[in-house]
């Protein structure tokens, strides 16, 4: 009713109807309930699409998951796309049309446009220029080619923040078929557009047993969640990667004596690399998108002599490879000097703020003075723009997009507008014709098939199953003989900076989003803001510490932000991430952080050498979720060789009776085999289970609210440290040590084992919290609800409690899934299937490292791993007897035994 109310007033054409929405039958991820809608449709990742499926609770969008039927996602989301939904309900988020920062409206927008739109047609579009973002979406390429067809004298560009994927020569991989696997500065299982397929693949491929399976080996300078999982992971500085890859090509061509000027770690690393390939099976090597030619085609190299039936060739690429694009923001920005443009339209990209080129284009711009941006927010190229207009969030308005396999999803809308935007399809459509036409009748001819009654059925399917069937499969790669190239790289003087998309925020799109804000750095655990990272190598060198404030130049331009010591940073290197220093993206994300685009090269935009490192005397405090990141000789993430055993403790001795077993005995298993620490889970806790964003003076306080806490722990030298991620949730304890101390009851046990929390009776003294020995509780210092008028609160699921202010929370296994799958198997008649209920962190997780079910049902997948010869319990010695286990890590030869 909230958002209905909204629309009252807004003028213009249709944007749906009830009846052209085709939800799903069923509802993976927890199950179908009368007041629950599902719908399929995909989340836009920079250009491509990851199949969705989007909970509607009492018309209002709640919950994104993932399609178990589409190709790419496979039942899983990652954080970034789950936190999407977010934006939707942003206050901040952009609704009306504005003409020069002043509030307009799209019929004066359309008068002024109609008056220009006759010059144009007379000069054919001559002095128009149109940037837009890479996309694979076939209406929106459509609609720019009508509009390049009818205006041939007009220019398109394309911009991205972003790194190309496309530069592997449209070939895609096959991750379930290859034995071998060596990234060069690639994070393929994190950053790319076919990550969650890709991890999924080699996680099945590994295996758990005693046969070798997957091997992962990794050559990068700064870490990446890919790198940290290898079995072997080599940290150098790029001008050593020529040498070491040589040495590798040299082995593999049987020359002895050309692997000359190796360290012992180099040489190690060829060696197992070189040991890996001997097996009968194909090998791929994946360059990371950022890296040089070079290593591009020693890459393609590697694959063309080892990939076999593990590469593919892809059937359609992003848009940003079109012959009909002029180039990007650097060609656009001298067409704007030359004079040669007199219209800019720019959509679907920040180029200002997140171009090396930035600060000259938005001069440009407000000298041109006709600019017309289309975007979700007023941001800094909005700002030097005559018009601004609102854009449509992807789940209001109709469109598609194809995921980086190729298959195509229509994407439908899930609620009516929210503000007064639209989408990209239809302001080109407009800028063409002078003419409105919605969405749906654009996407609709886009997959038309004549309208006869099978094409109705195909479009009724496409909808339901969020996947379009018409890109058949991709052939594989013939195989080919090619020279290895060879290069030499100098070692540059001083530091080499390396630009890299923040793990959460990305290129800065995303800055007003609080769950992405908050949500802690893979690797650093930092949230609302970034840091300069330096290796512990060099920080011991320059007497520099975690939180000193440092200054990077170069060339007389210069930066300045606190350090982070990082292990596995590679010497003489430094990473800066992308996505803060925002001066317009919206409260939330305004001035977090510091902005590195003064340091970026428009030649090199991901790499700058010769950069100073400086003390300037100053600290600052940074806001990070973990302060510590050693074992100190405790054994959290336990590791086992293949086929090997987990020490487990004997049993201790307790006065406490055992609970009696009724029914159910709900329980859950982690394996830290195949989890990367991704954060998936984490994201996906927050949304089911209502958890509030506490801000980043909060955090300082050590008081943030989220169910799931990852902890990161480093192994091995400093230099060549590894990381392990261990997910952190209520271990549900059987003798569990909060109940004891509540004076009044507030945190009870189950009779099917959980440990519940009654919320009505929390009078918050917090000695639960402080009898946890797992530190799994939250307390509510402040009251974070939602105003009950707000679009944030139309977000809220309504099957789960808002807690207020000065109550004890933590996770519940979502217990609101187990009662709707037990009422819908009580209203069936029949007994709860394994698998049947899944929590929204199981249901998040991309390889499957969580297991949620029966204990009590022996052949339930969750009680097949208690009887794992890995399993353990955390703190298993302190006799707490928890619910939730872990299935230790493997050891691979060459990988290092965990240590502190």
């Amino acid at each position: 009713m909230g958002a209905s109310l909204m629309l009252a007033g807004i003028s213009g054409c249709a944007r749906r109807l009830p009846d052209q929405l085709v939800s799903r039958a069923d509802a993976p991820g927890s199950p179908a309930i009368p007041e629950l809608a599902w719908y399929a449709t995909a989340v836009p990742w920079h250009g491509y699409a990851r199949g969705a499926l989007v909970r509607v609770a009492r018309g209002r969008p709640t919950l994104l998951e993932g399609n178990p039927d589409h190709p790419e996602s496979r039942g899983a989301l990652d954080a970034v796309s789950q936190a999407s939904i977010l934006s939707l309900y942003d206050p901040e988020r952009s609704s009306t049309p504005q003409r020069a920062g002043r509030t307009s409206s799209w019929d004066a927008f359309s008068a002024d446009w109609r008056k220009q739109r006759e010059e144009l047609e007379k000069s054919r579009g001559a002095g128009v220029a149109l940037l837009t973002a890479p996309t694979t979406s076939p209406t929106s390429l459509a609609e720019i080619g009508a509009l390049l067809k009818q205006w041939p004298e007009a220019a398109w560009y394309q911009y991205s923040a972003m790194p190309d994927y496309e530069r592997g020569g449209g070939v895609d991989f096959d991750f379930s078929r290859t034995r071998t696997i060596l990234t060069v500065g690639s994070d393929t299982f994190f950053e790319h557009p076919a990550s969650l397929r890709r991890v999924r693949e080699f996680t099945r491929r590994r295996g758990v047993g005693r046969h070798p399976g997957a091997r992962l080996f990794a050559l990068e300078a700064t870490p990446t969640l890919t790198g940290m999982r290898a079995d072997l992971r080599l940290a150098a500085p790029p001008h050593r990667f020529g040498p070491v890859l040589a040495a590798i090509a040299h082995a593999v061509d049987r020359r002895p004596g050309d692997v000359t000027g190796l360290s012992v770690r180099e040489t190690e690393f060829v060696q197992a690399v070189f040991q890996a390939l001997q097996m009968e099976a194909p090998a791929i090597c994946v360059a990371g998108e950022t890296e040089s030619e070079s290593v591009q085609a020693w890459s393609r190299t590697f694959n063309a002599r080892f990939g076999g039936d593990a590469m593919r060739t892809r059937s359609t690429t992003r848009s940003d490879h079109d012959p009909r694009c002029r180039g990007g923001v650097d060609a656009l920005l001298a067409d704007l000097r030359s004079g040669r443009i007199r219209e800019a339209i720019i959509t679907g990209c920040n180029p200002v703020y997140s171009s090396a080129s930035g600060a000259e284009l938005a001069k440009a711009l407000r000298e041109l003075g006709t600019g017309i941006h289309l975007g979700m927010y007023v941001d800094e190229t909005a700002a030097g723009c005559a018009w601004h207009l609102p854009e449509a969030h992807f789940l209001e308005s109709w469109s598609d997009l194809r995921c980086f396999s190729g298959e195509a999803t229509v994407m439908q809308p899930v609620t009516e507008p929210l503000g007064n935007g639209r989408s990209m399809a239809e302001v080109i459509r407009f800028l063409a014709t002078g003419e409105w036409t919605n969405s749906y009748d654009l996407v609709r001819k886009t997959w038309s098939a004549g309208g006869d009654e099978s094409s109705e059925r195909n479009w009724a399917n496409s909808l339901r199953r969020g996947v379009v069937d018409e890109v058949p499969s991709a052939p594989p790669v013939p195989a080919s003989a090619v020279a290895w190239p060879t290069w030499v790289e100098a070692e540059a003087p001083g530091f080499t900076a390396f630009f890299r998309p923040d793990p959460n925020l990305h290129d800065g799109a995303t800055a007003n989003n609080a769950w992405l804000q908050e949500l802690p750095r893979p690797f650093t655990a930092l949230t609302w803001e970034n840091a300069v990272l330096v290796s512990p190598a060099d920080g011991r060198a320059m007497g520099i510490e975690t939180g000193d404030v440092v200054r990077c130049e170069v060339d007389g331009v210069s930066l300045e932000g606190a350090a982070w010591l990082l292990p596995g940073q590679a010497e003489r290197c430094l990473t800066l991430h992308l996505g803060h220093g925002r001066s317009t993206s919206g409260r939330v994300g305004q001035g977090r952080g510091f902005s590195v685009q003064a340091l970026r090269p428009s030649a090199s935009p991901w790499e700058r050498r010769g950069v100073s490192l400086q003390r300037t005397g100053r600290r600052q405090t940074l806001a990070s979720t973990q302060r510590h990141f050693q074992t100190e000789g405790r054994e959290p993430v336990r590791s086992v060789d293949p086929g090997g055993k987990v020490r487990r403790e004997d049993a201790r001795a307790t006065l406490l009776e055992a609970w009696p077993s009724v029914g159910h005995a709900w329980g859950m298993s982690i394996d830290l085999e195949t989890c990367f620490g991704c954060s998936a889970c984490v994201v996906a806790c927050q949304a089911e289970n209502n958890i509030p964003v506490v801000g980043r003076e909060q955090v300082l306080l050590e008081r943030e609210m989220h169910w799931i806490r990852i902890d990161r722990y480093y192994v091995g030298e400093a230099e060549d440290s590894r990381v392990l991620h261990q997910p952190v949730p209520c271990m549900q304890c059987e003798n569990a040590p909060c109940e004891l101390v509540c004076p009044v009851g507030a945190t009870v046990h189950s009779s099917e084992g959980l440990n519940d929390m009654v919320y009505n009776r929390c009078v918050g003294t917090r000695y639960c919290a402080n009898n946890c020995p797992y530190k799994v509780r939250r307390f509510n210092f402040l009251d974070f609800r939602p105003p009950s008028g707000s679009s944030e609160y139309l977000r809220t699921n309504p099957r789960v409690s808002i807690r207020e202010r000065g109550v004890m929370e933590k996770c519940t296994y979502c217990v609101q899934r187990i009662d709707a799958g037990r009422i819908v198997a009580e209203r069936e008649r029949r007994p709860l299937r394994d698998g049947e209920i899944r929590t929204a962190c199981q249901q998040a997780c991309p390889v499957g490292a969580i297991v949620f079910g029966d204990l009590a049902d022996l052949a339930s997948a969750v009680s097949v791993r208690r009887r794992d010869d890995r399993n353990y319990a955390f703190l298993e010695e302190l006799g707490t007897r928890p619910r939730t286990t872990y299935l230790a890590r493997i050891e691979r030869r060459g990988a290092g035994k965990a240590r502190s």
